[in-house]
């Protein structure tokens, strides 16, 4: 079975960071990062991408036009919507646009971790190393 490729999105290193360390104990994927929604966008362009961490609010490119532009290029692509803004019209938008869940920022990693299994479990990836 092939590794999934997550990139995960956020123009917070410290937090792309916790993510990654999170996850890369538990789960046996293949992580990358952008720092912002060109590069983000870029990246899907040129790689297979099977599921993304997306913050909302970031310069250059938000989290919905990167989630819009990401979904043309790839539709299979399960985002998962990163925000600060725990709003249901936040929430019910990135559903909307097709986003496969979100959390809220300050994120609890076990939310995090059940969620990213959740999908993986979904998607027949679930490569877990624990």
């Amino acid at each position: 079975m092939k590794k999934a490729v997550v990139l995960i999105v956020d123009d917070d290193q410290g937090f792309r960071s916790a993510i990654l360390e999170t996850l890369t104990t538990r789960f046996d994927c293949d992580f990358k990062e952008a720092g912002d929604g060109d590069e983000a966008v870029e990246f899907v362009k040129s790689n297979p991408c099977d599921i993304m961490f997306l913050d909302v609010k970031m310069p250059k490119k938000n989290g919905v036009m990167v989630m819009k532009e990401t979904k043309e290029i790839n539709p299979k692509i399960d985002i998962i919507v990163v925000t600060a803004y725990s709003s249901d019209e936040v929430a019910d938008e990135s559903l909307k646009q097709g986003a496969a869940d979100y959390v809220i920022k300050p994120v609890h990693m076990n939310t995090l971790i059940s969620k990213f299994s959740n999908i993986l479990k979904k998607r027949g990836q679930n490569i877990s190393k624990i």
